[in-house]
């Protein structure tokens, strides 16, 4: 039992040794800090008493309390759930080091639901809540160890191993498969307590410190004594040995418990080595009195001797031994057997056969006690382990359904959002295609207006102009009067043409620009790519064109003008630009809805035309600077 204590034993020393020799200035300087004029406030207060509680720990329990508990209580008012569980964690260990154990399982317990809340939070990150849950697992394992409630402590350093393998922490997980072992071994599971030996001395090995390979040997020479194989308990000792003599004095327990655990494999029967196990006992001997070991060490010591004694038949020396291996009755426990057999033993090579008699009785009343109390305590250990898997079984179901119940509830969200999605495109589509239709009818009627329009003033009012023309070539004045009679055929054909051009019609929209292009002087035409349009967006064009050469001619009094069309793959764009006399803007540019010459320039003209294809205009002019005007439609 006594290495049941070695997980709370490391934990005390690595806790003791950020304080070791300067822990006095180190907390002194911390309650000097809360007892100053401007003492920590909030999450530093809560991290001073943390700080407190962990540095009291090792050597002084009423203010490590004292400290965990106002840890604890401020915890509460800041929501530090780490401070929280860490400080429940320490009055758990404070009453697991008074044996008040089912307390010290309370505080564990309600630690570890401290942790499980922990693991919701984002604050936390999983290594935080991996550190906090292990230490925990390991503490309550300790705990059932120490009541020998070996499926207990075995459940719990099952769970904390997961955690210690994730992240490499191979010293943790040598102590835990060192102590799990030891568990076995109580419940004389020896194949179980060899495996878990073996493991443990892997994870050893793999850390490279050569103490922890020497403390699983220790417990694996103890197995093959127990099943009787000499050579692997001879061997495997002295393994162990090799380690723990150049470190006698670090480690003066395990030395002398090994020495005791030699000589008695020395003595096994068909292998005995009196000579050689008298030399180890002789050695182990002076450490009873000058170190101070604990009883069960020294039982084992004090055993060794008896048998050495035996061999010799020293019977009085040997009794005397063997009663110093055993605990008084009122304390006695299964680990006397041996002690008792070996006093039945004696008793009768002394003929003493009442006393032989008593203690093969007790003999016979220790192990049927304790195979009670084990079935007892098996039943209540696996009754406990049923609740507690059940727990963890429905609380795995919950999150289980929890993540349902989410995912369902995203996958319905997202349905309704596409839906949303969906109703809004389709709305926004059905608006576009009703403004297209309508611009589309719109653009036919007029079409079909202008044609008709067209062919009544190139038939009609042109014919008789033709005839009138005729008729005034005789009269005298006529020059002056036929010349104006030209000017208004030409005009009247141009606006015929621009009405419904025929090469619009026939050739295309580029076939169009460059006829309108050698109609207007001083223009020119360029294009940029291979354009094929439908013949809504083409006329649309068109117009623009005719709109914009006509403004420049008209109000800028132009008399150069570029006209270009450029298509990309995202959109057609036309530019006409003109070097008349511009307009004012402010820097350099005229947007289309601050225009206030738009009117009468007919810009407002274009921009209806081209708003049912979401097309964009825009005017970078300057006064006496010209003007250039871009209208592009996506494709």
């Amino acid at each position: 039992m006594k290495y049941l204590y070695l997980a709370l034993c490391l934990l005390t020393c690595l806790t003791a040794q950020a304080y070791n020799d300067h822990r006095n200035a180190r907390v002194d300087s911390l309650e000097a800090a809360l007892k100053s004029n401007n003492p920590p406030k909030g999450d530093d207060l809560l991290w001073a008493y943390a700080e407190l509680m962990r540095g009291y720990l090792p050597y002084d329990s009423a203010k490590c309390e004292h400290y965990a508990r106002r840890a604890l209580s401020l915890s509460y008012r800041l929501n530090g759930l780490n401070v929280r569980q860490n400080a429940l964690r320490h009055l758990g260990l404070l009453r697991y080091g008074c044996e008040k154990y089912d307390e010290a399982i309370t505080y564990f317990l309600q630690a570890l639901a401290v942790v499980d809340t922990m693991a919701t939070e984002k604050r936390y990150t999983q290594g935080n809540v991996d550190d906090a849950r292990s230490a925990l697992y390991g503490s309550i394992a300790n705990v059932y160890n120490m009541q020998d409630k070996a499926h207990l402590a075995i459940h719990y350093y099952q769970l904390a191993l997961p955690i210690f393998e994730k992240y490499d922490w191979r010293e943790s997980q040598v102590v835990l498969y060192y102590n799990i072992g030891e568990l076995y071994g109580q419940m004389e599971n020896h194949e179980e307590a060899e495996r878990n030996y073996l493991k443990a001395i892997e994870k050893g090995e793999a850390a490279g410190d050569s103490m922890m390979v020497a403390l699983p040997k220790k417990g694996l020479a103890g197995v093959y004594f127990n099943l009787g194989q000499h050579d692997k308990a001879l061997q495997t000792a002295n393994e162990a040995l090799a380690y723990y003599r150049p470190h006698h004095e670090e480690e003066p327990h395990d030395f002398a418990f090994m020495l005791a655990r030699k000589a008695r494999i020395l003595m096994m029967k068909g292998c005995e080595d009196v000579a050689a196990a008298r030399a180890c006992v002789e050695e182990a001997l002076p450490y009873t009195e000058n170190h101070g070991l604990m009883f069960d060490d020294a039982c084992e010591i004090y055993m060794a001797a008896c048998e050495v004694a035996m061999a010799g038949k020293r019977w009085q020396e040997a009794l005397d031994y063997a009663l110093k291996s055993v605990h008084p009755d009122s304390a006695a426990t299964i680990a006397d057997k041996g002690g008792y057999m070996l006093l039945a033993q004696i008793y009768t090579e002394l003929g003493q056969k009442e006393k032989a008699r008593e203690y093969m009785n007790k003999t016979v009343d220790l192990m049927n006690g304790y195979a009670t109390d084990h079935y007892q305590s098996g039943l209540s250990q696996m009754e406990v382990l049923y609740e507690t898997e059940k727990k963890e079984a429905q609380i795995a179901a919950l999150d289980k359904e929890r993540g349902l119940y989410l995912w369902l509830l995203a996958a319905a969200i997202g349905l309704i959002a596409l839906l949303v999605v969906l109703f809004v495109y389709r709305h926004l589509a059905h608006r576009r295609q009703k403004a297209l239709l309508a611009a589309k009818v719109a653009l036919e009627t007029e079409t079909k207006e202008r044609r008709i329009l067209a062919r009544d003033l190139h038939d009609g009012l042109g014919g008789m102009l033709s005839l009138l023309r005729l008729k005034i070539e005789g009269n005298t004045c006529k020059d002056e009067t036929l010349r104006l009679l030209d000017t208004t055929h030409t005009e009247l054909r141009r606006v015929s043409h621009h009405l419904m051009p025929e090469e619009l019609l026939q050739g295309g929209l580029v076939s169009a620009l460059h006829d309108f292009a050698r109609s207007v002087p001083g223009a020119e035409f360029q294009t940029y790519g291979d354009i094929h349009l439908d013949k809504e967006r083409e006329l649309t064009l068109y117009r623009c064109a005719y709109e914009l050469v006509n403004n420049a001619l008209k109000h800028a009094h132009a008399t150069h003008i570029d006209i270009q069309l450029m298509l990309d793959k995202h959109e057609v764009t036309l530019t006409v630009s003109d070097n008349g006399k511009g307009m004012a803007a402010e820097n350099g540019q005229l947007p289309i809805a601050n225009c206030q010459l738009e009117r009468g320039m007919g810009l407002q003209n274009i921009r209806e035309r081209i708003e049912p294809y979401h097309g964009t205009l825009r005017i970078v002019t300057g006064e006496n600077e010209g003007t250039e005007i871009n209208v592009s439609l996506p494709l």
